[in-house]
């Protein structure tokens, strides 16, 4: 957890790509060589220079090396950058205006305010979906049913996790704490969705930076059976058998089960809570 408020030290779209070009050289062990990230990024080595003196006096570099903080700091606003081409992408923008767009967005707006705008598109999976069918009767369907019209294989679905009481309409922290998307894989003996655990990122009112990952997982299956998902390898397995599904029109169909997590962030931003994880398939 950082102890200073990054939105004060929010980048613009040339300095994350500095800061992104940098973590790439070291992680390539090329060490650090401003001149070239000049030469990538088109400028000359002194505007380069310039960029990461910033960072170094806000203590985010040390000795031509990203801090603790530092990383913290650039994985959280690549997460930002990511959501925003998400965003652009599901409203149609097309991939040669993606940048333009992301860039002019994340250089003009405040941070609450993306994230806000990311969040109620991905809200889309589920409300907006239903909406669209709010003069058809929505199916429930049975596992069995399911199954008997997918064909075998491994796929890409879509999925967001969502609070559960009052606020069930907006997304849980845990949403930010799986790798999207997830692979839902059909082997016919054994069904299930696989999940990969990510470190998450999230910011308190307060402007400190919080990070941590999911701890331990457990769901509660169509038939109230709570079962412990073990994570392996960062990876946990969730029966599909276990969800409940409905069918929103001819194309579209919604899985969704009970999750119960914990998290590394700390008990007092995520003790052991619900929430509803969504599948679109």
């Amino acid at each position: 957890m950082c102890d200073k408020t990054m939105e004060n030290y929010k980048p613009n779209m040339f300095q994350l790509q500095c800061l992104k070009a940098l973590e790439i050289q070291i992680e390539e062990g090329k060490g650090y060589n401003e001149a070239e990230i000049g030469r990538k990024m088109q400028v000359n080595r002194s505007t380069i220079s310039r960029c990461f003196k910033r960072y170094r006096e806000e203590g985010f570099l040390e000795d031509k090396e990203f801090t603790r903080k530092g990383k913290e700091f650039l994985e959280y606003y690549k997460m930002i950058e990511a959501d925003l081409y998400h965003y652009f992408a599901s409203i149609g923008i097309n991939e040669q205006q993606q940048r333009q767009a992301v860039t002019g967005m994340f250089d003009t707006a405040d941070i609450d305010t993306i994230q806000k705008l990311c969040q109620k598109e991905k809200m889309h999976l589920k409300y907006e979906s239903i909406g669209k069918n709010e003069s058809k009767e929505i199916t429930k369907m049975t596992y069995e049913q399911l199954c008997s019209s997918l064909k075998k294989g491994i796929y890409q679905v879509a999925f967001s996790i969502y609070r559960q009481g009052k606020d069930w309409q907006s997304l849980s922290m845990a949403d930010q704490g799986f790798e999207k998307p997830a692979y839902l894989y059909l082997k016919g003996d054994k069904n299930y969705l696989e999940l990969t655990v990510r470190e998450m990122k999230a910011m308190t009112k307060g402007g400190a930076m919080l990070s941590g990952h999911i701890q331990t997982v457990k769901c509660r299956s169509s038939k109230d059976v709570l079962t412990d998902l073990p994570i392996q390898d960062k990876k946990i397995q969730i029966p599909f058998e276990d969800f409940e599904f409905e069918q929103l029109s001819e194309t579209e169909i919604t899985g969704q089960i009970q999750l119960f997590m914990t998290s590394s962030v700390g008990e007092k931003r995520m003790p052991e809570s619900m929430a509803t994880l969504i599948v679109k398939l």
